[in-house]
C-alpha cells in the first residue's frame, strides 16, 4: 500500500503537467502557437511529452504499476479478510481483570443461565457471539469496517479500470463548425481525432451537425462572459435534436458528448483573379488569440501564376489612437462591433506540397507585395496588385467543438459511489469486542465483563457501561447483596497493564 501511495502521488503530480501546458488533444492549436513562441523548450517539452501528458509513455507507466501495486496490496488483505469473516471471537484470555474497560456483576443465576443472557443481550445489539466453554462468550462487532475499506480499495482499482476502459474504446476529437454549417460526423470532418486503440472510426455514430448560431459575450474589463452554440443534430433515423452548448453544459448525442470548447472569427472573402474567375468564395477561420482578441490567418491561392498568399489580421473593433508623440497605435476591443481585415498580398512559391499550417503563410520563398495593407471592413471591396479584387461581405463566427465517447464513465461512475459507501464505513464504524465470563459463587454467579476497542476507545467505555447495565437487568441479582454490582471503569480501552500478565496471541486485530 506504501508502493500505491507513493505511485499515486506521482501520477498526481504528473497530472499537473497537464494543466500547465497546453495539451495537443484539447487544443492543438494553442500547442503550435506554445512552439513557436518557445522555439527552444517547447521541442525539448514536446520531446518529454508534456503536450499530451495523460498519453504519454512515462504517465502510462505510472497508471499500470499503480495498478499493479494496487493487485498486490488487495490480494493479501482479501484474504485477510476471509479469514476474519470465518473465525470465530477469540477468548479475551484467562483473566479478564487486566483490562482497562471491565465490570462485575452478582446475580442469582448459575453460570450457563447468565451466559445465555448474556449472549441474548449481545446479540440483540448486533454482536457476533461464540461460546468458549461453560459459562465463556466472546463477541465481537464492527466487521463492516474492515469491510468498507476493502470496497474502498476495490472501487480505486475499479475506478483507475474504467478510466483505462474509457481511453481503450473511446476517442476524442476537435471539430469546428461556422455559423450555418453543417457536417456529417465522420472521420474526415474532424480537426484532430486521437481514437482509443480499440476504436475504429467505423465505431463513429452517423449524425448530421449544424451550427445555427454562435453568440458571445464580455465583462466590461474584456474577459469573456460566455459564449455558447446552437447545435442541430439530426439522427439517421431522422430524429432532430437542438440544444444550447455553452461551457460545463455539454450536448449529448448517440453516445457522443460535445462541450464548447472555442470559438473564432471566419470573415467571408471573395477573390477574384486578373480575369474575373472567382478564385475563392467561402469562409476562412482565423486563430484568435484569447489575450487580445485578434485574429490571424491566411488565404492561399495556388492556381495563380505566381501564386498568391494574402496574410490576414482581423480586428473585432479596431481603434487607432494618437500617441503621445505623434503617430498611431493599434487597439482592439473584443466585442464584435467594428470589425475590420487587413491584408497583406505576398507573391511566390506557396511551398503547397510540404505540410504547413492553414492559419499561416510560408513566405520564405514569397515577397510582400505592395507599401501598404488592404484593409476592408464588411461589405467593402478593394483591388488586389497585379490584378483582381478581394472583398469581404460579411463577418461569420465558429465554434471549436470537443467531441468525446468514453464507455469507461458507467464503470467510474459506479466506482465513485462505491467509493463513498465503502469509506464512510471505514471512517465511522469501530470494531469493538466484548467478553464475558460467569463463575459459580455462593447464591448464584459472579459475571465479569470487559471489553476492547480497536477504535474509538473513549466512546467505547460508555457503550460497555450500556453493554453491562443491560446484562444486570436481564439477570436476577443475588438476593444476598440485591442491587449490587461493580461499576464500569474506563479510563481507556486499550490493553494496559492492571496486572503484568501479558496480552493473550489471539487478541491481536486482523486487518488494518
Amino acid at each position: 500500500m506504501r508502493t500505491a501511495l507513493i505511485l499515486l502521488f506521482m501520477l498526481a503530480v504528473g497530472s499537473i503537467f497537464g494543466s500547465v501546458f497546453p495539451q495537443r488533444p484539447i487544443n492543438p492549436a494553442r500547442v503550435d502557437q506554445y512552439l513557436a513562441d518557445h522555439t527552444s523548450a517547447g521541442p525539448i517539452l514536446d520531446r518529454l511529452g508534456m503536450f499530451d501528458v495523460f498519453g504519454s509513455a512515462w504517465f502510462t507507466a505510472i497508471y499500470a504499476a499503480l495498478l499493479t501495486a494496487l493487485v498486490a496490496c488487495l490480494v493479501p488483505r482479501g484474504r485477510a479478510l476471509v479469514r476474519m469473516l470465518r473465525a470465530t471471537p477469540p477468548r479475551g484470555g484467562d483473566r479478564l481483570d487486566r483490562y482497562r474497560n471491565t465490570a462485575v456483576l452478582e446475580v442469582a443465576a448459575p453460570p450457563e443461565e447468565a451466559a445465555a443472557a448474556a449472549a441474548k443481550v449481545l446479540r440483540g445489539q448486533r454482536f457476533r457471539v461464540a461460546g468458549h466453554g461453560p459459562g465463556e462468550l466472546a463477541a465481537e462487532k464492527g466487521y463492516l469496517r474492515e469491510i468498507g475499506s476493502m470496497v474502498f480499495h476495490l472501487s480505486f482499482l475499479l475506478l483507475l479500470l474504467g478510466l483505462a476502459v474509457g481511453k481503450g474504446d473511446g476517442f476524442r476529437g476537435q471539430l469546428s463548425l461556422v455559423e450555418g454549417q453543417s457536417v456529417v460526423h465522420t472521420r474526415l470532418n474532424y480537426d484532430v481525432f486521437e481514437p482509443g486503440r480499440f476504436f475504429t472510426a467505423a465505431d463513429l455514430p452517423p449524425f448530421t451537425l449544424r451550427l445555427e448560431d454562435f453568440t458571445n459575450s464580455f465583462w466590461p474589463n474584456g474577459v469573456p462572459r460566455e459564449y455558447s452554440s446552437r447545435l442541430i443534430a439530426t439522427r439517421t433515423d431522422g430524429e432532430v435534436q437542438r440544444q444550447k452548448v455553452a461551457v460545463n453544459r455539454p450536448m449529448m448525442v448517440d453516445g457522443v458528448r460535445l462541450f464548447q470548447s472555442d470559438y473564432g472569427y471566419a470573415p467571408w472573402l471573395k477573390v477574384t483573379g486578373p480575369d474575373g474567375a472567382v478564385l475563392a468564395d467561402a469562409p476562412v477561420q482565423m486563430l484568435r488569440s484569447p489575450e487580445t482578441e485578434i485574429s490571424s490567418g491566411a488565404l492561399k491561392l495556388p492556381s495563380l501564376r505566381p501564386q498568391v498568399g494574402l496574410e490576414l489580421t482581423f480586428f473585432t473593433d479596431l481603434e487607432t489612437p494618437a500617441r503621445a508623440g505623434g503617430g498611431f497605435g493599434l487597439a482592439n476591443k473584443p466585442e464584435l462591433t467594428d470589425p475590420v481585415l487587413v491584408v497583406w498580398p505576398f507573391q511566390g512559391d506557396l511551398r503547397a506540397s510540404r505540410t504547413a499550417s492553414v492559419y499561416s503563410l510560408d513566405t520564405t520563398r514569397m515577397e510582400r507585395v505592395g507599401d501598404r495593407p488592404i484593409v476592408l471592413r464588411p461589405g467593402e471591396s478593394r483591388p488586389l496588385p497585379g490584378g483582381g479584387t478581394v472583398s469581404m461581405p460579411l463577418v461569420r463566427q465558429y465554434t471549436v467543438l470537443t467531441a468525446t465517447r468514453d464507455p469507461g464513465i458507467p464503470v467510474v461512475a459506479v466506482a465513485g459511489a462505491l467509493i463513498l459507501l465503502g469509506l464512510i464505513p471505514s471512517l465511522y464504524v469501530r470494531r469493538r469486542r466484548v467478553w464475558v465470563r460467569a463463575t459459580a459463587v455462593p447464591g448464584g454467579s459472579s459475571v465479569r465483563v470487559a471489553g476492547l476497542a480497536l477504535q474509538g476507545k473513549t466512546v467505547f467505555a460508555a457503550e460497555l457501561a450500556g453493554l453491562t447495565d443491560r446484562i444486570r437487568d436481564a439477570l436476577p441479582p443475588q438476593r444476598s447483596n440485591p442491587g449490587r454490582r461493580s461499576p464500569a471503569t474506563s479510563a481507556g480501552d486499550n490493553l494496559t497493564g492492571a496486572s503484568a500478565v501479558p496480552p493473550a496471541p489471539d487478541h491481536h486485530t486482523t486487518g488494518d
